[in-house]
């Protein structure tokens, strides 16, 4: 799978579920993060990318905190 369908699939996914497990429809995280109107739906259905701060935001918005794994500790540089 590539990283652009991991993300939607996974990432945004769970975003969008969680949004919905609290009740809150798509513009009620619009006006908490700051962004503009209908952005949130875009995200949403793939239609824009949030960046990483935005994606942040979002995450914070619905009480959830991104966290970094390492998957693979043989990388070498």
């Amino acid at each position: 799978m590539d990283c652009e369908t991991h993300f939607r699939t996974s990432v945004i996914q769970q975003l969008v579920d969680r949004r919905k497990s609290l009740g809150l429809p798509q513009t009620a995280v619009d006006d908490k993060i700051n962004v503009a109107s209908g952005l949130v739906a875009k995200w949403e259905t793939g239609n824009r990318k949030p960046t990483a701060f935005n994606l942040y935001c979002w995450a914070e918005a619905l009480g959830c905190k991104f966290r970094l794994e390492v998957h693979n500790d043989n990388l070498r540089y």
